[in-house]
C-alpha cells in the first residue's frame, strides 16, 4: 500500500515497493503509483519485506520473497501467518485501517498523500461500504484522511466511474 510507502520514505529509509500486476489506469492518477515496480520475481536485498492483504505468500504473485524478514499484515480470514511477524486484525474493515496505526505508531504526519492512499485503501477494501466489518472507527479514519487533504469525491469517481 501506497501510504506505507510514503510513510517509509518520511523516516528516511530506503522503500521499493513491488508488484506483480500494473495498476489499473484508473487508479494511475493517485500520487506515487507510477513508482510501483511490476516484477514477476524480486531479488532486492532489503531488512524486511511488508506483505499486505495476502493470505500466503504465493498470493503476492511475486517470486523470490521467501528467505526474507517478512512482516504479513491482513485482515482477511484464512491467513497462513507465513510472516516473521504476523499482523493479523479479522475485525478491521480495511487494510487501510492498519496502516493508519502503524503510521500513527511510527509518529509520521498524515500528509495529503497517505491520507488520500488510507482512505483509497478503505473505500476499496469495503466495497465502497458495502462489506462487513465496518465500524464507527472505520469511519472516523475516513474523517482524519478528509482533514489531512482526502478528497472522497473524486477518489469515488476515479474508483467507480472510470473503467
Amino acid at each position: 500500500m501506497l501510504a506505507t510507502f510514503v510513510a517509509l520514505e518520511a523516516l528516511g529509509k530506503q522503500v521499493r515497493l513491488v508488484n506483480a500486476d500494473a495498476a489499473p489506469d484508473h487508479y494511475r492518477e493517485f500520487p506515487g503509483v507510477d513508482r510501483i515496480e511490476i516484477a514477476a520475481r524480486s531479488e532486492a536485498e532489503a531488512d524486511a519485506l511488508i506483505v499486505m492483504e495476502c493470505s500466503d505468500l504465493s498470493r503476492t504473485g511475486v517470486a523470490g520473497l521467501e528467505g526474507h524478514f517478512i512482516i504479513n499484515i491482513d485482515h482477511h480470514a484464512g491467513n497462513r501467518m507465513y510472516g516473521a511477524v504476523n499482523w493479523f486484525d479479522e475485525s478491521a474493515a480495511a487494510c487501510g485501517e492498519m496502516v493508519f496505526d502503524v503510521i500513527r505508531a511510527l509518529g509520521v504526519p498524515l500528509s495529503r498523500e497517505i491520507a488520500t492512499h488510507i482512505y483509497l485503501a478503505i473505500l476499496t477494501d469495503t466495497g465502497g461500504f458495502h462489506f462487513s466489518h465496518i465500524t464507527p472507527r472505520t469511519f472516523e479514519i475516513c474523517r482524519r484522511c478528509t482533514e489531512a487533504g482526502a478528497a472522497p469525491e473524486p477518489i469515488a469517481r476515479a474508483v467507480y466511474d472510470s473503467s
